[in-house]
């Protein structure tokens, strides 16, 4: 008698193919060869951006990104959007140097600078999910708020960044810089927690669809307010990181992260619907966004042109992802 099983099939009675196609041919795989091909084209129209101690050089601004870019992603994953990145980036950059400065212990000045950010986050939080207040309105006037405290706290001038600080932004291990060590760090902890956990999982749930999780007895708030304190701490250490690599703290720099942050994330397909993302996919849109600014910027484009090349980007990522629906519209 000859089964009528499919073969090989999965416990949803998917077929071993069918599994590996889902997982490689989705909206988070394709940034893996876009960057592949980004690499293979600058070798012919750029080819000083892809030797060694070019790309030695990029890797720890894109690893800075990468670190941004998962906490917006997991913004995004709650249907929100945090424009708060640039403020909470460079206070907390500012605030680890004056701390650092006064009390003689950086040891003392990152739990500080990262509690005052996750406070940060946690404001946002409770204004999007407690009080309903619309989470681009909320974060904005957030940011707005960071830059003046920023000129507060600098008084107009750049600090100089702790000697420890700039020691482990430009540190090596095995060859590899410390702040993409630190990035990877982040993506895979992130990662895991939301794919591996049941946290993870009701943490999709609430960001898929808040109204059904509420049903199910998830408690959103939690989440929801989790949330921007986690895209907080991302800030911040973005920019502790980011101010001990150019070694100071200036008053804007946050500031030319926001854009490549987001232009990450959708570049990296995760959707602002909600719910489904991939940090890890935003990481390797991190590089992409990286080594394409440098390549842009070896050809001699001025800073406008490079920000129209980021909006292309989040132009074209967004319509690739619609492509498979547009064709089989047209099929039909």
């Amino acid at each position: 008698m000859t089964s009528t099983l499919p073969k090989e099939a999965g416990p949803a009675g998917q077929t071993v193919a069918a599994r590996i196609k889902d997982t490689v041919l989705n909206e988070f795989s394709w940034i893996w060869g876009g960057t592949v091909i980004l690499f293979i084209l600058c070798t012919f129209i750029a080819p000083g951006v892809v030797r060694p101690a070019a790309i030695s050089s990029m890797l720890p601004f894109a690893a800075i990104l990468a670190i941004t870019a998962v906490g917006m992603t997991v913004v995004i994953q709650q249907r929100g959007l945090d424009m708060s990145l640039p403020g909470t980036m460079t206070i907390a950059g500012l605030l680890f140097a004056k701390i650092g400065f006064m009390t003689g212990s950086t040891l003392l000045a990152v739990p500080l600078t990262l509690a005052i950010a996750v406070c940060i986050g946690i404001v946002n939080g409770l204004l999007v999910a407690k009080v309903n207040i619309t989470p681009i309105v909320v974060t904005l006037a957030t940011n707005a708020i960071l830059m003046g405290a920023v000129r507060a706290v600098s008084g107009g001038s750049p600090m100089t960044a702790p000697a420890e600080l700039a020691a482990f932004s430009h540190g090596k291990l095995l060859g590899v810089p410390m702040t993409l060590i630190l990035a990877v760090g982040f993506i895979i902890v992130i990662s895991v927690v939301t794919k591996r956990t049941i946290a993870g999982r009701r943490f999709v749930a609430v960001g898929a669809n808040p109204a059904a999780a509420t049903a199910a007895g998830i408690p959103i708030l939690r989440y929801q307010v989790a949330t921007y304190a986690i895209a907080a701490l991302c800030f911040a250490v973005a920019g502790m990181l980011f101010t001990g690599f150019i070694g100071s703290a200036s008053q804007t720099a946050g500031v030319d992260f926001l854009l490549p942050a987001i232009a990450a994330v959708v570049v990296g397909g995760t959707p602002f619907s909600g719910g489904r993302g991939s940090v890890i996919a935003s990481g390797v849109a991190a590089l992409f966004m990286a080594q394409l600014g440098q390549m842009v910027l070896a050809l001699g484009a001025s800073t406008a042109i490079q920000l129209l090349v980021q909006a292309l980007a989040i132009i074209i990522a967004v319509a690739v992802r619609h492509l498979p629906a547009l064709f089989g519209y047209m099929r039909r």
